[in-house]
């Protein structure tokens, strides 16, 4: 790895350390909800610095999601972020997934903001899919397997609604920006 391209990874790294632990600014609790938008980092990573990076910067997510949910978890759901299936392994999956689709776009189209965008909502996407999965798969099956996937779904399109919605837009209207005046400053 350069060393340019190891800085720019650490700066990512330190960006995502400080919004997570630094209160309301990467992890915005209302209530008994969490809605993270320390998520556009690893974003901006991705879009930057290629699928590497954005593996990096999901790992870095993960760990930090997990320390802040060990040292200021406000509600049970917090509880079980303190497991890195639960809180670091959907984010690892979320990386993999933004280096996919970055190395897809790349092959087929030229970098345009419209390719950003669409990285961006379907990264977002996939990481609540990802993280709720897994809540759901740690959380174990009660009773009937319909039944209790049609809970699990009324859930997940109530979490899409609210959290997911935000955090699309926040990965549009941060990462998006952010991206396009860095790329001409780094490359």
């Amino acid at each position: 790895m350069k060393t340019k391209l190891l800085a720019y990874n650490a700066l990512m790294i330190a960006l995502i350390a400080v919004m997570a632990f630094v209160p309301w600014l990467g992890i915005i609790t209302i209530g008994p909800v969490s809605i993270t938008i320390l998520h556009v980092p690893v974003i901006i990573a991705a879009l930057l610095l290629g699928g590497q990076s954005a593996i990096i910067a999901s790992l870095a997510f993960g760990v930090s999601t997990m320390l802040v949910a060990m040292t200021r978890g406000v509600g049970p759901i917090d509880l079980l972020f303190t497991n890195p299936i639960v809180s670091v392994f959907p984010r690892l999956l979320f990386g993999l997934v933004l280096a996919g689709l970055v190395k897809l776009f790349n092959k087929a189209y030229a970098k345009d903001a419209l390719t950003d965008i669409v990285i961006a909502i379907v990264g977002t996407i996939a990481h609540t899919l990802f993280v709720l999965t897994v809540l759901f798969m740690y959380l174990g099956f009660t009773g009937s397997f319909l039944e209790q996937l049609s809970s699990w779904w009324t859930f997940v399109l109530g979490i899409l609604l609210a959290n997911t919605s935000f955090e699309v837009l926040a990965s549009i209207f941060i990462a998006i920006p952010v991206v396009n005046v860095l790329r001409k400053r780094i490359h």
